[in-house]
This record gives structure tokens, C-alpha cells and sequence, in this order.
């Protein structure tokens, strides 16, 4: 039973795990650590694409620093947690080495594969990348959320490829957890397309910008990676090790070779690499080289080789959480939902085009009438021109004649109305062409559109 005691409630543990902590916990879920199986992102990186993209409208625009974007963010989509996460999330949606395709531009030092540690958000900027409209698509299907009376970031953007694999996403809330390794875009299309289809496809493995070494499927656990670094044993005495993987940084990797040198299982090593590229050349005693390689050590010594499992948790579409079993049922639940969304594609655009042609038809016929004599302007009370629109049937915009009302007198010309004609032509070609449209066609023309772009 609750009590009051000085102001503070008293609660038995089993009411605060069934109150307070599972609110914590949902809110965690649902509102910081797991990321949507519909755009790829946690809330806080959907505040930072919601802002970017109204203050980026083209790949020329003027680059902001990281902290003045993370000040905009704040206020404009209601982040109310510190700035040091949300410079952080900035970054890494910026850093090239993180993700396949980078939906925010790295201007400055924001580190790289081997040596990851950015400058600070004072000194380097960013804007929106050419990527993101190439793959997010269809924002005016986008039902915006408000917060206190302001419009903030919709319940998801729509990207074309499922976007969780292509830049991957990790995250600990309470109960679940995710891990989603990164995945090569041309990859991620491919598969997009044969599931549009209906077809059977291979699952895309684990892939890295920048990383040339092995990716092999565990032999346990289909969602269960060996990600190997590439050694090549140049003679009795040398070994070349060429690259390392992704997680190992330049600085834990001299720390192991520092550390096999002082316990005399190496020599010394040369360090010839360049800022991406990894050449260190290694030498041993003659018979400690033969030892190990006859023991099958000389990988795991210089931990040239990781582990990972994937853990597929995201949330769906309506915010909820979804445990998927393997990378084609995430996949094929992606291009199912994206799909539905070209029928309300069409729709849009043919409910745009008839509004256009409504708006186009009444000014060329009102040009006409003027031309014929039909209708006299000149000198004539406002309310019998729009008698005359009354009983002539012509169409109301918005509620008004405005549209036609407000015309200027230099577009009440022949010359006007042929232009119009030309309009209400091209507006009637385009309303045949999308009718005719299928929406998987529409959804298969995006996806080539895409493959082409990235190559």
C-alpha cells in the first residue's frame, strides 16, 4: 500500500517495477536506443534529418558548424537532451568510416576507419548530403507530429532501401538490444528488387567503406559474422598485414604489436601505412615465424580476427517493437510497406495533376472569353466579372476567383493562351502516363535510379 511521509511516496518494489521502471523502459525502447526498421534511425537522428533537410535545399549550400546545427535541432524539433549526445549523433551520421552512405557531408576532421577521434563541434561542419533525397523519397506523404503546439519530424521518413542495414545500428534498451552490421548499397538494391519481384535472393553480407578484408557467415548462427584482416607471409622471416578489422583502430593495433615485441614473440615492425591504407611489415626469428604458422597462431596473435552477431530488434512502423529472425525477413517486411506507399504515390500525383488542370483550363478559357469579347474587364465592378464566372461555371481555387481575378494584363494574350494550351496538352499526357503506372514498376524505376546514382 502507498504511503506519504514527508512528501515522499512509499512503494513496494513490485509497484515501482510495474509503474515507474517499465515507463522507463518502454520509453527507452521506443523513444532512444532501437532504431526503425522503416528510415534507420533513433529519434535523435530523425530530429537532426528533419532540420537538415529544411535548412539544406541543395548539394551548394553553405556548410553550418556541428554545434550551431545542433542548436537549430534543439529548438526547431524539441531535443531535450544534452548537446554533447546530440553533437555526437551529428558526427557519426557524418563519418564516412561508420556508415555506407553518409547522409550528412564531414567538413573538417571527423576521423577515419583507423583513427576515429573528430575534431570538436565548434571547429568542423557538415550539411546535408546529396545521398539522402536519392534514397528518402516522398515527403509529401509525410504526416508531421507536433510537440507543444509545434510541428516536429514525422513517425518515420521513407527511404527506398531499408536503411537500418545500409548504415547499420547498434543500441541497448532496457530488455532488448540491437546490432545491425552495415551493408553495401548496390547490395541492399539488388535484393530490394528481387523481393519486389518475388524472387528468392542471397542475403547480403556484412560490408565496410574502406574495408577490403573477409566477411564469412558463422557456420553456428546464420546472423553470426567472422570478420578477418589480411596477412600475407612474405618469407621465412616476414609477415605484411595489409588490413585490419573495422574495429581495430591504428592505435590498438601498435599497442599489440608493441606488446608481442617486448615479449619477444616479434622482432620489430616497419609502420609504412598511409592515412587509409595498412601496410605494416613484421619480422620474427626464423624458427618462432615456422612455430607459429605451424600451430595456426599467427592470425590470432596480431587479432586479426572478430566476431559478430547480429541482433535484428527495430521498431515497425507503428513504433512498436519488431524482433526480425534473419536479414531476408527484414527485408521483404521493408519492401512490403514501402511498397504500399507508391498506390498512395499515384494517387498524390494524379490529385495534383487534376488540381493543376482544374487551375490551367479555367485561365485559358477566361483568356478566350476575354479574347472573344465574351467577357469585358475593363471598367467593369468586380462583382459582375465574378457573376459571370458564377454562371459560367468556372471553378473555384481555394475557395476564390483570385486565381483568375489577380491575373495581369500582360497574360490576357494569345500568346498566354497557347502557352496555357501547351500546359493542359502536357497535363493530360502526364495524368495518362501515371494512371497507367503500376506501383511496383514505380517502386522498381527508384531503385534502378538509385543503382545508377551510386555508381
Amino acid at each position: 500500500m502507498n504511503k506519504t511521509k514527508d512528501s515522499i511516496m512509499e512503494r513496494t518494489i513490485t509497484e515501482y517495477l510495474d509503474n515507474e521502471y517499465a515507463s522507463y523502459g518502454m520509453y527507452t525502447i521506443e523513444n532512444r536506443a532501437i532504431p526503425s526498421v522503416i528510415d534507420g534511425f533513433k529519434p535523435t537522428q530523425r530530429k537532426i534529418i528533419y532540420v537538415a533537410n529544411r535548412l539544406w535545399k541543395g548539394s551548394n549550400d553553405k556548410p553550418s558548424k556541428v554545434f550551431q546545427v545542433a542548436g537549430r535541432i534543439a529548438a526547431d524539433a524539441h531535443y531535450h537532451h544534452g548537446d554533447t549526445s546530440l553533437n555526437s549523433a551529428i558526427i557519426g551520421m557524418a563519418q564516412t568510416f561508420k556508415n555506407s552512405l553518409p547522409l550528412l557531408d564531414g567538413i573538417g576532421q571527423f576521423g577515419s576507419l583507423r583513427s576515429p577521434d573528430p575534431g570538436a563541434a565548434r571547429y568542423i561542419s557538415t550539411r546535408l548530403n546529396g545521398n539522402f533525397r536519392n534514397i528518402y523519397k516522398d515527403f509529401e506523404l509525410l504526416e508531421s507530429r507536433e510537440e507543444e503546439g509545434n510541428e516536429i519530424e514525422p513517425s518515420f521518413f521513407l527511404p527506398i532501401i531499408p536503411t537500418v542495414l545500409l548504415n547499420g545500428s547498434s543500441g541497448i534498451a532496457v530488455g532488448f538490444a540491437t546490432n545491425i552490421l552495415n551493408r553495401n548499397p548496390l547490395d541492399l538494391i539488388d535484393t530490394c528488387l528481387k523481393s519486389l519481384k518475388g524472387k528468392k535472393f542471397k542475403e547480403p553480407l556484412p560490408w565496410w567503406n574502406g574495408f577490403n578484408g573477409e566477411v564469412n557467415v558463422s557456420e553456428e548462427n546464420s546472423n553470426a559474422y567472422k570478420i578477418k584482416g589480411s596477412l600475407k607471409i612474405e618469407n621465412t622471416t616476414t609477415v605484411k598485414i595489409t588490413e585490419l578489422p573495422p574495429s581495430m583502430t591504428y592505435q590498438k593495433f601498435e599497442a599489440i604489436l608493441n606488446s608481442l615485441q617486448e615479449g619477444g614473440h616479434i622482432q620489430f615492425y616497419d609502420d609504412n601505412c598511409k592515412k587509409e591504407e595498412i601496410d605494416y611489415t613484421i619480422k620474427f626469428q626464423r624458427t618462432i615465424l615456422a612455430e607459429k604458422i605451424r600451430k595456426g597462431y599467427i592470425e590470432k596473435m596480431f587479432k586479426l580476427e572478430m566476431s559478430e552477431t547480429e541482433n535484428l530488434t527495430c521498431l515497425d512502423e507503428n513504433g512498436k517493437l519488431i524482433v526480425f529472425k534473419n536479414i531476408t525477413d527484414l527485408i521483404n517486411y521493408f519492401v512490403k510497406f514501402r511498397l504500399s506507399f507508391y498506390s498512395k504515390r499515384k494517387k498524390y500525383q494524379l490529385e495534383e495533376l487534376a488540381n493543376q488542370y482544374k487551375t490551367l483550363s479555367n485561365k485559358a478559357r477566361f483568356i478566350k472569353d476575354i479574347i472573344d469579347g465574351k467577357l469585358k474587364v475593363n471598367n467593369i465592378p468586380k462583382n459582375i466579372i465574378i457573376l459571370y464566372l458564377e454562371t459560367s461555371s468556372y471553378a473555384e481555387v481555394d475557395g476564390s476567383y483570385n486565381y483568375l481575378l489577380n491575373m495581369p494584363i500582360y497574360s490576357l494574350t494569345k500568346e498566354r493562351y497557347d502557352e496555357l494550351l501547351e500546359q493542359i496538352s502536357n497535363n493530360e499526357k502526364e495524368t495518362t502516363r501515371i494512371n497507367k503506372l503500376e506501383p511496383t514498376k514505380m517502386y522498381e524505376d527508384d531503385l534502378l535510379e538509385l543503382k545508377n546514382k551510386i555508381k
